[in-house]
């Protein structure tokens, strides 16, 4: 028996991007609004906004939201690498820790992310997990340019396989 934990269609890419967005939009309208109101700060304000479109339409824009509907896509349609096997080699983030992330190797391919990772558009974090990962967890991987898409558990199958 198989359990989704993660389904980059189903769980989505969490709010934070979203406010992030909302928040580079903000700075648009408000600094379109002061550039209006604004004569003495005219060339600076046009310069900030132009930088501001450009950083954020391609932080955000391709950054976040391009990947994550590629991923989407790519899952829905069935152009995904599948890897299965047992988990090895597992390591759990340590959020104290800067820089740590979360990896694994499951049929050969290592995979890693973290939670503060927005540009992937994939898995970020397991910890909300109704199984956890483990070592020697049998899993199936729908991943696309080492970004995990999808991950199914199979703990029936763990239980059979030799220690």
């Amino acid at each position: 028996m198989w359990i989704t934990l993660y389904d980059v269609s189903r769980d989505g890419i969490g709010i934070i991007p979203w406010f992030l967005a909302a928040f580079w939009v903000a700075g648009i309208i408000g600094g379109a609004l002061f550039v209006l109101i604004s004569p003495t700060g005219r060339f600076f304000l046009s310069l900030w906004l132009t930088f501001w479109l450009v950083a954020g339409g391609f932080g955000l824009g391709y950054g976040v939201f391009h990947n994550y509907a590629a991923n989407v896509h790519a899952l829905k349609a069935g152009s995904c690498e599948i890897a299965e096997g047992p988990i090895e080699n597992f390591h759990p983030q340590n959020i104290m820790r800067k820089g740590d992330s979360e990896h694994f190797v499951v049929g050969g391919h290592e995979f890693s992310y973290d939670y503060d990772n927005l540009g992937g558009g994939g898995l970020r974090s397991s910890k909300s997990f109704r199984v956890p990962l483990k070592e020697g967890l049998y899993v199936r991987v729908w991943h696309r340019h080492g970004i995990i898409c999808r991950l199914d558990a199979s703990p029936s199958m763990s239980s059979s396989l030799p220690r």
